[in-house]
């Protein structure tokens, strides 16, 4: 995409919103690296139990009443554990309050979770940078359209894992979608693969996929960019 949009006051109330959103969810993820971080750094043997600073980290972030996030935890890298090869300190919003996912982390068993490859996890492993997944339907935990912000957790040059934060693609739009519509021009917040995360037209629904080049904005240094949209044949 060319980088040709001139931002205005209309793209900066986008841009602006769209950071409090990304500043909430990234933000949760790095005080969840730092706090395990500092366990892996305090400690020559890291078990399961020892992972207790995520669980005070998360259950009040996800159960604040105005909070955007839906799920937060720690995911460890394979054999990092003492305990366990793999392992998630996850947690998801369900009734109002926190609970923790469950899933099979045994590798012979039949409903295993390899996350090994799972882009949330393998970009910021293989990149060492931050990263926004989605918009992906997320049947794991929120069983709906989901952004995952996740950051790698290193200590002494060793990668341990991920710490993440999920946000619903509907929370991001109730959070933006005003700003958005407030530009009073047909525009588009898109992921690096040209996938729209959301839009204030018709035409293009979050998921679907942008085929045409258009001017676009690049969001800091994030995988986003506020993209001015033309016809309902550019997505695909």
């Amino acid at each position: 995409m060319s980088t040709d949009l001139a931002p205005d006051a209309g793209v900066d109330a986008v841009l602006e919103q769209v950071g409090v959103v990304v500043g909430a969810a990234f933000g949760l993820a790095d005080r969840i690296a730092a706090d395990v971080g500092a366990v892996f750094t305090d400690q020559p043997t890291v078990r399961r139990g020892d992972l207790g600073a995520v669980t005070t980290l998360v259950g009040p972030a996800l159960e604040d009443p105005d909070g955007l996030i839906q799920g937060a935890g720690f995911v460890a890298a394979v054999d990092t554990l003492a305990d366990s090869r793999w392992w998630l300190e996850w947690f998801m919003l369900s009734n109002g309050s926190a609970e923790r996912l469950i899933v099979d982390t045994d590798p012979r068993g039949e409903n295993f979770y390899d996350y090994g490859s799972l882009p949330w996890y393998d970009v910021p492993r293989t990149t060492g940078r931050r990263h926004i997944t989605g918009p992906y339907v997320d049947y794991l935990c929120t069983d709906d359209y989901t952004l995952t912000f996740t950051v790698p957790v290193v200590v002494d040059d060793r990668f341990v894992g991920v710490a993440g934060a999920d946000v619903r693609v509907f929370t991001f739009e109730k959070a933006i979608l005003p700003c958005l519509r407030a530009t009073h021009r047909k525009v588009a917040i898109v992921n690096d693969q040209g996938r729209v995360v959301l839009s204030n037209s018709a035409h293009h629904v979050s998921g679907t996929l942008l085929r045409a080049p258009s001017p676009s904005y690049r969001i800091e240094d994030l995988p986003l960019s506020v993209v001015e949209l033309h016809h309902s044949r550019d997505t695909g």
